[in-house]
């Protein structure tokens, strides 16, 4: 449970899904709604205003669209985690995104909880995308019938890979492992090395984009 409030703006360029998002979460107790904002330039004009937890936002906005006003956001607010809230659920708009610097990303055919799940987990420090985001991944990969390196990787780290593009952190999966926590890091460490990745965001990036792994 959050014992503070997490601040939020959301940004979205059709006031009557803005009006429906800041209805349908106005009233949860660890939320506070500070601001709205209809394009990417409003939303910087709010930034400096208030401290702003998590920016909840559209891609297709006017004057200044979702991908450029993530990357402002990113490197001057570094603090503010991002989610994009998005009709479109296609890999290039997830992969561009990612690359802008957000941290979740969610469809917005997307219920009350999982909203408010992917706003606490991005809070956390954690990465949220939704399993329809991860579906739309996932297929995009077969059919364009990438390489999952599959070969590289363990039984165990596979399953590790696959909890992390669902979002789970380290803590999460040791729990669901039944492992300890330096027991989770250590096989990130190693999946990491196998992979050539030098950062958790390209562990995380990979994670989404390599979740199809057999476990047999």
């Amino acid at each position: 449970m959050v014992n503070k409030k997490i601040k939020i703006l959301i940004a979205d360029d059709h006031r009557v899904l803005l009006d429906g998002i800041t209805l349908m979460l106005k009233d949860v107790e660890q939320l506070e709604i500070v601001s709205t904002a209809l394009n990417g330039d409003e939303v910087l004009l709010k930034m400096p205003l208030y401290y702003i937890d998590v920016l909840l936002m559209d891609i297709q906005m006017p004057v200044k669209d979702g991908y450029e006003t993530a990357k402002i956001v990113a490197e001057k607010y570094p603090d503010t985690k991002i989610i994009i809230l998005s009709m479109h659920n296609e890999r290039v708009y997830i992969e561009k995104m990612y690359n802008a610097g957000v941290a979740g990303y969610l469809l917005k055919t997307a219920g009350k909880n999982e909203i408010i799940e992917a706003i606490e987990k991005v809070y956390q420090g954690g990465k949220y995308f939704s399993q329809e985001v991860t579906a739309a991944i996932i297929e995009s990969n077969q059919q364009k019938g990438d390489s999952l390196h599959s070969s590289e990787l363990t039984k165990r780290e596979k399953e590790i890979v696959k909890l992390i593009a669902h979002g789970s952190s380290s803590k999460d999966i040791a729990a669901k492992l039944f492992l300890s926590i330096e027991t989770i890091k250590t096989h990130r460490k190693n999946i990491m090395r196998k992979l050539d990745l030098n950062s958790t965001a390209a562990f995380v990036k990979y994670a989404v984009e390599n979740s199809t792994f057999q476990l047999d």
